[in-house]
């Protein structure tokens, strides 16, 4: 029995799911099938968008032309109408060649007549329908395009579909959603702070009252990275109108700027934007570090963030602004709203790592423990349930409990399908990859699980234990030391969470720099102001208003150096300073010279290399910046 190839497709899912347009194509073509007693083989391509409609992104229009391939195959098509085949004259011509080919009839709509295509009369005929139907549809597009852009230039912000997280879409209005304002604040805070994406990505799963915009499994991190590059949450948006010319190349049409509800700080967004730039650069590091201050270190004098560098694989500091690849700053501004410019910079000198993290931690340390103001906030933290009375305690104890034996529960699950994939991946029964993703996730997930218990422990003693909280300033005075001894991790967070920035600024008379941490409360100094009337509160204390204190504290480095002319002793480098004079400005030498010169006598350079020109015209800069001539 001969053949007819019925193809189904429409252009949206709303088409798709409206129980009208796929079911209306299926029947018509069942119905030609039976008039002109041929058999009906379905060819459903389901919803296909107009915009992909070659052939390699259409495996049911594939399935029919490999049919007419075949001997004996499949001759008689039937479609909807002629742009079911093809919107494009590309994509239309490959289809039209097979169907040549094989002396193929089209039957269209309702109508059970063929075109015959080895007739020129129909094919001529088709062919011009074809292009009708591509012109209409192109032109429903722009029309489409220009609806849009016009909503936009009478003032409208939103064009339907799914507006952005934190966003709801109202009268063709962005509006900002109270309840999703929240969390995208906190993404941009936390990841500020020092929290990673995955941290961010563990910490939205756990909220119920929200869900992102399209996933059902779950935050994605792409998903989150790109919330955090959108301009849209400090109120900018662009609408570009891009066209594909016949070359391939794509046009701009029209551009506009759009204003919408803002939800974060513009320099929050860029603070945020900044490191994650500097945290691409470093993904492609080959040599591993363990620097807790980057990103924090900002030089006083141009305002760029001071990169880590690797000097032999050896020596691990942090550079000097004129050492820092530019291409990676030239968007960002400075506080005054202007370019960051490194021209004339007087940061001549490097940081060691290891020094600077140690002494910089050390001082924020002492800080936050003299301060009265952490003091304060650690005892109502750990104190005010004390004050409450017997049966309060005793409900909030309960929820404690409960709430423990959930995470303890939880824990439990967690570890167990943890111990599942890696018995999976020993069984070849899930990609090593996927295996490794997997236990990463879960491994965070332990982490967050085992503060969670950690803090549940810890109110659960204090509200039954009054000895918990009888030595409390030891207490805390404990738990800021312990960040001495934790991981790099916890040691950035600690810096983030108290430090806004360090500047940094080197002084060449003193050949120090000079570090000013500010911190994000004012803390430097601060002292609790005891009523002198010798009031007191409800609890039977004393009354007393906290002071507050600087947010500022400004430390002299005792530098080691990681600059060239300061790597040798005093005595050498007297002696090599004399003699490069000596050989330059008494007995005038070409560089050339008196590289060739120190050379033979043996002076190396401060780094214990032989001298070539470049390294000495660089050394002589210096010495002519920062020696006194002789009277």
């Amino acid at each position: 029995m001969e053949k007819l190839g019925c193809l189904f497709r429409v252009s949206s899912k709303i088409q798709d799911t409206d129980g009208s347009s796929l079911d209306v194509q299926r029947k018509m073509g069942e119905r030609i099938s039976k008039e002109l007693g041929l058999k009906f083989i379905e060819f459903d391509e389901g919803v296909q968008s107009s915009f992909k409609t070659e052939i390699n992104l259409r495996p049911k229009l594939v399935e029919l032309l490999d049919e007419i391939s075949k001997p004996n195959g499949i001759r008689k098509v039937w479609v909807l109408n002629t742009d079911r085949l093809g919107r494009n004259s590309q994509s239309w011509w490959s289809i039209l060649k097979v169907f040549l080919d094989y002396g193929v009839e089209i039957y269209v709509g309702e109508s059970s007549k063929p075109y015959d295509l080895n007739n020129s009369p129909d094919k001529l005929q088709i062919g011009i329908l074809s292009l009708i139907s591509q012109y209409d549809n192109e032109l429903r597009r722009t029309r489409s395009v220009l609806g849009k852009r016009n909503s936009l230039r009478s003032g409208n912000t939103y064009l339907g579909s799914h507006p952005p997280f934190g966003y709801s879409g109202i009268d063709k209005k962005l509006v900002v959603q109270t309840t999703e304002e929240k969390y995208v604040k906190e993404i941009f805070k936390r990841y500020n702070e020092g929290k990673s994406v995955m941290d961010i990505k563990v910490y939205l799963d756990k909220q119920t009252d929200i869900k992102p915009r399209k996933s059902k499994l779950g935050w994605s991190l792409g998903t989150i990275q790109k919330m955090m590059r959108n301009t849209v949450y400090i109120g900018k948006q662009k609408w570009v109108w891009k066209e594909k010319l016949p070359s391939g190349e794509i046009t701009i049409i029209d551009e506009i700027e759009i204003k919408t509800p803002k939800i974060v700080d513009e320099k929050i967004w860029k603070n945020v934007n900044h490191k994650m730039d500097l945290l691409v650069r470093k993904k492609v590091k080959k040599t591993p570090t363990n620097e807790i201050l980057k990103g924090v270190l900002i030089c006083e004098e141009c305002g760029l963030s001071l990169n880590d560098r690797m000097r032999n694989n050896s020596k691990h500091y942090y550079g000097r602004c004129s050492e820092y690849s530019w291409k990676y700053n030239k968007d960002f501004l400075d506080e005054n709203g202007k370019n960051y410019n490194k021209t004339n910079c007087k940061l001549k000198r490097s940081l060691e790592i290891d020094e600077t993290d140690e002494t910089v931690l050390d001082n924020i340390t002492e800080i936050l423990k003299k301060s009265s103001n952490i003091r304060e906030q650690y005892k109502l933290k750990n104190l005010s349930p004390k004050w409450e009375d017997k049966e309060n305690n005793r409900k909030r104890i309960d929820t404690i409990n409960k709430k423990l034996r959930n995470k303890l529960s939880e824990m439990n699950s967690v570890e167990k399908e943890m111990v599942q994939v890696e018995f999976d991946m020993r069984m070849n029964s899930l990609s090593e990859s996927v295996g490794r993703k997997l236990i990463d996730k879960f491994k965070s997930t332990i982490e967050i699980i085992n503060e969670d218990i950690s803090n549940l422990k810890r109110d659960s003693k204090l509200l039954s234990d009054s000895r918990g909280w009888v030595n409390w300033i030891d207490k805390m005075v404990k738990d800021i030391e312990n960040i001495k001894t934790s991981t790099n991790d916890d040691k950035k967070g600690f810096i983030r969470r108290n430090v806004e920035k360090i500047l940094v600024k080197y002084n060449p008379q003193k050949q120090k720099h000079n570090l000013k941490i500010k911190f994000r409360l004012p803390i430097v100094g601060d002292e609790l102001v005891y009523n002198q009337n010798i009031e007191k509160d409800e609890k039977g204390f004393k009354k007393y208003e906290l002071k507050k204190g600087n947010s500022i504290f400004s430390i002299d480095m005792n530098n080691k150096g990681n600059s060239y002319p300061y790597k040798l002793d005093e005595d050498k480098r007297k002696v090599l300073n004399d003699e490069v004079i000596k050989l330059k400005e008494q007995e005038f030498l070409s560089l050339s010279k008196i590289c060739e010169t120190l050379n033979k006598k043996g002076f190396k350079t401060p780094t214990g290399k032989l001298w070539d020109k470049p390294k000495l015209s660089s050394y002589y800069k210096f010495l002519k910046e920062n020696i006194p001539k002789k009277v």
